[in-house]
């Protein structure tokens, strides 16, 4: 039996199971993908679960999905039997992606659909972000039909920031089929419309039309891998939240409902709101105080270096800190102009990408990276302009 005949059979094995729980459990709705291959398929990112969602929209034609490298490396059991029988596409995050294009093109040339999420990381505040440069070409040289997929509901079911499940609705919709020649015929700009309107979704926006309640246990807690930024006393790093509450040192609090959204009398109707104006006021401390420096002190915070084998080597461990200068975890500095790329890869975990070397910081506790990931393109920009 050849490889792909097997896991074909594993697909509908899996999708026959999959699909009635999660429409049971998770109240979710799967438009079918339209029955044509091989196809590439783009859709947004919004839950680590979206593979699952995506494989009950067809669940007799296998889909090979473009994965992170991470996830498949730091786990070795689960990475061979995803590989032996789903056949995963990697890409290591903050690296180039010339090798990952490769395997996608000669994955579609082989009559194999290819799923991509387009952004290439799931959503932090529920509104689907830019996709990738390149994604059009891509997209062009596949020479297969492209469909278009959104994915809504996930945010509030499964947020990037929080953990275990809230129970309300989940859907999917096809949004958009176009042929081999249809896709040759657009310009490049022309494409990436196309497909950045077809996978868009905010999910606040319409959560505030539909009111869908979402129940469960720990509605709020780590969001302060989102929040970091306190509206009352403008501290960096003094909020947490815990269970269905968002508090601060300074005295600050905020209820949320079933919905989602704040209860009571706080200054943001939902987290969008609030991850923008933080996002654009953190942007002006950055910008206006020069001596600036964000700093946690837990000396568990532990640095790898990764090979090109794919091989860990301890490089640093200790305190992490930034200014406008550099970046130093344990004694290990990085010049700030030097940094590639970072890449968010979980609520503990970052890739740097630093001259040619690649690295990854892992955190013993969910700690909010995403304040380092916004000085070092705010710093960074701004020296540009200087």
């Amino acid at each position: 039996m050849k490889s792909t005949e097997y896991q074909e059979i594993i697909w509908k094995m899996m999708c026959g199971i999959l699909r009635p729980f999660l429409k049971w459990y998770l109240h979710h709705e799967a438009q079918p993908l339209p029955d044509i291959g091989p196809m590439m398929l783009v859709c947004n990112h919004v839950t680590n679960l979206d593979p699952l969602f995506l494989s009950a929209a067809s669940p007799r034609k296998m889909l090979v999905f473009v994965a992170s490298e991470n996830i498949l490396r730091n786990r070795p059991r689960l990475r061979r039997i995803l590989y032996w029988a789903f056949s995963p596409i990697s890409r290591r995050k903050g690296a180039s992606a010339v090798d990952t294009c490769r395997k996608i093109l000669r994955t579609l040339h082989s009559g194999r659909s290819v799923c991509l999420f387009a952004e290439g990381e799931t959503t932090w505040n529920g509104k689907t972000g830019p996709i990738k440069s390149g994604t059009e070409v891509l997209v062009k040289a596949a020479g297969v039909p492209l469909v278009t997929y959104c994915l809504q509901g996930g945010y509030f079911t499964a947020p990037r920031w929080g953990r275990g499940l809230r129970r309300g609705k989940l859907a999917g919709v096809v949004t958009g089929v176009y042929s081999a020649e249809q896709i040759h015929s657009m310009s490049g700009e022309a494409l990436r419309s196309v497909i950045e309107s077809g996978i868009f979704n905010h999910a606040c926006e319409k959560q505030h039309r539909e009111k869908i309640r979402y129940t469960g246990h720990h509605r709020m807690d780590q969001v302060d891998s989102l929040l970091f930024l306190c509206p009352k006393c403008h501290q960096i790093g003094t909020l947490h939240g815990a269970e269905n509450l968002v508090t601060c040192s300074c005295g600050f609090s905020s209820l949320f409902n079933d919905c989602m959204f704040p209860a009571d009398s706080s200054p943001f109707p939902d987290l969008y709101t609030w991850d923008e104006w933080q996002t654009a006021a953190f942007a002006d401390k950055v910008r206006e105080e020069k001596d600036l420096e964000i700093r946690d002190s837990s000396d568990e915070l532990v640095l790898w270096e990764i090979a090109s084998d794919h091989s860990l080597r301890l490089a640093a461990h200790g305190a992490l800190s930034m200014n406008r200068q550099e970046m130093v975890i344990g004694d290990l500095h990085f010049s700030l102009p030097d940094i590639r790329d970072i890449a968010l890869l979980q609520n503990r975990k970052a890739a740097i990408a630093y001259q040619d070397r690649y690295f990854e910081l892992h955190a013993p506790h969910v700690l909010c990276l995403r304040k380092y990931l916004l000085f070092w393109q705010t710093a960074v920009s701004s020296a540009h302009q200087l």
